[in-house]
């Protein structure tokens, strides 16, 4: 680079952007620092949604040092909901003191995203969330993988009064941690959630390549795990880590 030439500005863009986060009361705050624009939207979006993954009761982000380049940048919000909306299932709260941007703010996510004046205000919002089952399972590399995970799953929903919805979730979470066994390559954790009356299964691996639905060609018997995976479950969907890699996950709806 000369002494004339500037950095790009995506560049420039990106170390303006920077994330605080403190825990109250079961929720994370989290505080974007800097410029929000079209080269710091899709970072700001990957990093909400892998803390949501963590899932704390609600994802709080107080937007008063943020600058919106645009408005259509704001949209970035509503994309974090709809991709956290149905799992992890956490609230986003957005929060901002200043009468005017909050109306503006309104507007552009309401649909989506509730708007606050405080982050007290969006704390007491929140409430009591729906009460939450959870167990989790540690799962090395090896072949014996999947019947050790279908185990876990026949075992966690017998305990749990499930047995209308045990061969579904078995069959899940077969696919999820072979794909894991095949394409990813690393150690992975099995998680089986229930709340509001929806069962999950969340296979969380090392490879962050995003897991995907692809056109099976020609008559090969390998990858239709996924296409298995979407069949059974009411929604699937997989998500960025924030300790690394991925989660994919299949919810199924319960009587």
């Amino acid at each position: 680079m000369t002494a004339n030439e500037q950095p790009p500005e995506q560049d420039k863009h990106r170390s303006q952007l920077d994330m605080r986060t403190s825990s109250h009361s079961g929720a994370l705050v989290v505080r974007p620092v800097g410029v929000l624009d079209s080269t710091t939207y899709r970072s700001l979006r990957d990093t909400l949604v892998k803390l949501a993954v963590d899932q704390p009761s609600a994802l709080i982000v107080d937007l008063g040092e943020l600058r919106i380049a645009q408005q259509s940048v704001l949209t970035v919000f509503s994309s974090v909901w709809m991709q956290v909306s149905e799992w992890p299932g956490v609230p986003i709260l957005l929060v901002v003191a200043d009468p005017s941007r909050r109306r503006l703010l309104h507007s552009a996510v309401n649909l989506y995203v509730a708007c606050y004046a405080s982050v007290d205000a969006a704390l007491a919002a929140v409430g009591h969330p729906p009460p939450c089952r959870r167990a989790t399972l540690d799962l090395d590399t090896t072949p014996s993988g999947s019947r050790v995970a279908r185990a876990f799953v026949r075992e966690t929903c017998e305990r749990w009064d499930l047995s209308g919805h045990t061969r579904e979730a078995v069959a899940l979470t077969n696919e999820l941690v072979d794909n894991v066994i095949q394409h990813a390559g690393t150690d992975c954790q099995v998680r089986l959630e229930l709340r509001s009356r929806m069962l999950t299964v969340a296979v969380r691996d090392g490879n962050p390549h995003r897991a995907e639905l692809r056109e099976r060609l020609g008559a090969e018997p390998w990858g239709n795990g996924l296409r298995i995976v979407a069949e059974i479950a009411h929604t699937w969907g997989c998500a960025p880590h924030m300790g690394g890699g991925k989660v994919v996950w299949a919810v199924v709806r319960c009587a």
